[in-house]
Parts: C-alpha cells; sequence; structure tokens
C-alpha cells in the first residue's frame, strides 16, 4: 500500500480557490471579447492544474532503498551505504530529495551530504526524537520514467547505539516549482545499523579457571581421557601421561593418544544497567562495562567458551539470551540504554528499579557453568536481587566502583582487572 504523503506544501496559484477564480475569469474575459487576457488566464489556469496533478502523481511507485555489507560496525569504522531510488511509473520526475534525519546522539554520521537544520525543522525534529544538531540531505536531479538511480555514500561510526532509517523522507514536486510533496519511506525498506561498544584487550583467564576450578589449555577447551579419538607418533615435546603404554609394552614403537576435545560449560554475564542511573548517574563507567563485556563476549568465543547474556529492563528490545550468537549479543548491546530517569513525588531523582526476565534464567541454571553479574557497586545490592536467588557458589559480582568490593559470601572482581595489563587482586 503506497503510503499518504505528510507534508503537502503549494503556491496559492494551485490552490481549489485560485483554480476556480482563474477559470472564472477566463470565462468572463473571453464572454466580453477580451481574447488575450482570456488566454493568458487559461495558461495560468492550465499551468496550476498540471503542477497540482503532477504533484499529486509524483510519488507514486517511488522506491527508496539502502543496504550495505556489514550492518554492524564498531566506533571509528567506516561504512558505506548504498542508496537505490527507483521511479515504477512513466511520470518522470525533475528533482527528488532524500532527507534523512539523524539519531539524537549522532552515533552515525554521513561523511557527506548533511547540513544544519533550520529553525522550522529543528521542532519538527525534536518532538520526533531526531538530532537537532544535524540533519542529512541527498539530491537526485531528473529522474526519468522507469529509471533506477543508484548513489554510494560515507559514514561513520562514532559511539554506540543504533541508526535506523525509519525516519527517512523523500520530497519531490512538478517541474514548475509550485507544489512539493512528501512522505516516509516504506516501512518495508527500513534499514538498522548497529555500532557495537568499542573493543579492548581484556584478560579472560579468570572465566576459564572458574569454568574449571583448574588451569585449561591455550584454547580453553579440555581433553576427555576416556575417548581416545586417534594415536600418532610420539614427539620430544608431548606429554608422557598421553603415551600409550600398552603398544609400548608390546615394543611398537612410540605413539601417543589423541583425545576427543571436549568445550568447557558456559558463561552467562547478568548485566545491571540500572545500577548506573539513578540521581548520580555513572553513565561514563556504563559505557565502560559495556565495552569489557562486549570484549570478553568476543574474545570467550574464540576460545571456544559458550557465553550467554540477560539485561535488566531497558530500551534494547530482549531481555535472555541463550547460547546465542556473539553477534546477536553484540547487538542487543549496542542497543541498550538504561530507562529514562524517575522522580518520586518530592521531584526528586530515583534509582529505577532493577528488573530481569528470571524465570529462564532460573531455568537454564543447571546448564551454566557460572553467572557474572556486572553491576556499578555491590553495595547496591538487596538480600531479594537476582544473585541472591542463583547462589554465591554459582555467581560472581563484578563491579566498576573501584575500592568498594564487600559483598558477603560473593567473589567479587573489580571490571578495571578484566583488562589486559591490570592484576586481579
Amino acid at each position: 500500500m503506497r503510503s499518504k504523503p505528510v507534508l503537502s506544501r503549494s503556491s496559492n496559484l494551485v490552490t481549489l480557490p485560485a483554480l476556480v477564480l482563474v477559470l472564472v475569469l477566463c470565462v468572463l474575459a473571453a464572454f466580453f471579447g477580451q481574447g488575450r487576457v482570456a488566454a493568458v488566464l487559461m495558461f495560468l489556469f492550465l499551468l496550476a492544474l498540471a503542477s497540482r496533478c503532477w504533484a499529486a502523481l509524483a510519488l507514486r511507485r517511488i522506491s527508496v532503498s539502502a543496504s550495505s555489507q556489514s550492518s554492524g560496525v564498531f566506533p571509528g569504522d567506516k561504512i558505506q551505504v548504498d542508496i537505490e531510488v527507483e521511479n515504477g511509473k512513466f511520470l518522470p520526475l525533475v528533482w527528488l530529495e532524500l532527507f534523512f534525519p539523524l539519531s539524537p546522539d549522532l552515533c552515525m554520521l554521513p561523511e557527506e551530504h548533511r547540513r544544519e537544520p533550520d529553525e522550522n525543522e529543528k521542532s519538527a525534529l525534536e518532538d520526533e526524537g531526531y538530532s537537532t544538531e544535524l540533519v542529512g540531505e541527498k539530491r537526485f536531479s531528473f529522474l526519468l520514467w522507469y529509471e533506477t538511480a543508484q548513489c554510494s555514500m560515507p559514514w561513520t561510526a562514532r559511539r554506540r547505539g543504533v541508526y535506523s532509517t525509519t525516519g527517512w523522507r523523500v520530497r519531490t514536486g512538478d517541474g514548475f516549482g509550485l507544489t512539493q510533496v512528501e512522505q516516509p519511506v516504506s516501512e518495508r525498506n527500513v534499514r538498522r545499523f548497529y555500532i557495537y561498544p568499542k573493543l579492548i584487550k581484556v584478560r579472560p583467564d579468570i572465566f576459564l579457571r572458574n569454568l574449571w576450578n583448574a588451569d585449561t589449555g591455550a584454547k580453553g577447551i579440555m581433553e576427555d581421557v576416556t575417548v581416545i579419538r586417534s594415536t600418532r607418533d610420539y614427539q620430544t615435546a608431548d606429554s608422557l601421561k598421553h603415551i600409550n603404554w600398552r603398544l609400548a609394552a608390546r615394543c611398537q614403537p612410540l605413539t601417543v593418544n589423541v583425545y576427543e576435545d571436549i568445550l568447557p560449560r558456559s558463561v552467562h554475564f547478568l548485566l545491571d544497567g540500572e545500577s548506573f542511573s539513578g540521581p548520580e548517574p555513572h553513565l561514563k563507567e556504563l559505557e565502560d562495562a559495556l565495552s569489557v563485556l562486549a570484549s570478553l563476549l568476543v574474545c570467550l568465543s574464540a576460545l571456544q567458551v559458550r557465553c550467554g547474556l540477560s539485561l535488566c529492563r531497558g530500551t534494547a528490545g530482549v531481555s535472555n539470551l541463550f547460547f546465542a550468537e556473539t553477534e546477536e549479543m553484540l547487538r542487543a548491546l549496542a542497543a541498550y540504554q538504561p530507562l529514562p530517569l524517575r522522580r518520586d513525588d518530592e521531584g526528586k531523582i530515583t534509582m529505577q528499579a532493577t528488573v530481569f526476565d528470571e524465570t529462564p534464567i532460573f531455568e537454564v541454571a543447571r546448564s551454566v557453568g557460572r553467572f557474572y553479574y556486572i553491576l556499578w557497586d555491590a553495595a547496591l545490592l538487596g538480600k531479594k536481587s537476582l544473585p541472591y536467588c542463583l547462589g554465591s557458589a554459582g555467581t560472581t559480582l563484578i563491579t566498576a566502583a573501584e575500592g568498594k568490593l564487600q559483598a558477603g559470601e560473593f567473589e567479587v572482581i573489580p571490571l578495571s582487572s578484566l583488562k589486559e595489563g591490570r592484576e586481579h587482586a
């Protein structure tokens, strides 16, 4: 179904009262023998009528789509957005303009075709939740009938977030500059671009140690000594424990057993983003925690450790991801934002309650090697909070607040110690 225009602008010459008035004057001029005046008025009437009809038909069968080789990038990366505009009708367009508002945090910016909005645009952008600092605008000139125009625009990912083409609009009008119409891009062509948290170097050894309660190999896997996959010739670097002594007792050449590899049980991260908000928000620290968490997910995935993620109630759109793909979890982190600030009856800012979708978490608890609960300060935990329900035996707290590591029977890890080059106390 074709979207209805959200905006229509026209000169007073093409309004219905003006058309009727010009037509009446034309008839009167012809009736009183004023041929030249009647000809001029008829020309204006036909011009205004053609302009009005042209604008009414201009946006029919106009398709705009944006695509890219990747929908997920990291801050600082460049992304090439390919735009395709198709005019699927016989009526040509003298001009067509693509207007694309930007997200309020400017997480993703076009390197070209951007400008400051005018005063009339700012109020509308603010009401719709877009940036009032910059907008994007790309103009196409003379789009022929049944023609498809393509262009490529470079964009820069600036910070974590999600940019959607939901607010993109197309503008066009007649060739005489008397009318202009505008409508949003079709919902089926909406595209989202995810800017993941920044990746840093992290230390995954603490997670591997907790999984096995012992040191593991470089890949975070263990060998199942009950299942021999094959044998091979002995090499000087091989462990004596792997030598097949039964074959050696038969005076055969030394061989070593190659055992079947088994993966460790999974780790599951629980992010309490609301603990970073409240009367004294720690939004910078939250971004740092998200960066560490994203880096751990990527690192542990490379070490063949299954990971899961749960987010407390916020704006990410998802709550629990069990044994999910790393890219899916990175998208959830890119979209996550704490809930808006809440004020009490006296107007004071209070902290939003931390709410998890707990039932699915309890259902998979037995298959999870260990839970890691990330929050600002361990002192914020109540006795009825999720970590206490899961139990201290299988739950570790990761706190961003430096020097506040007291949490009763829980193991507490400072967030900063997970960064490479920092020692775990």
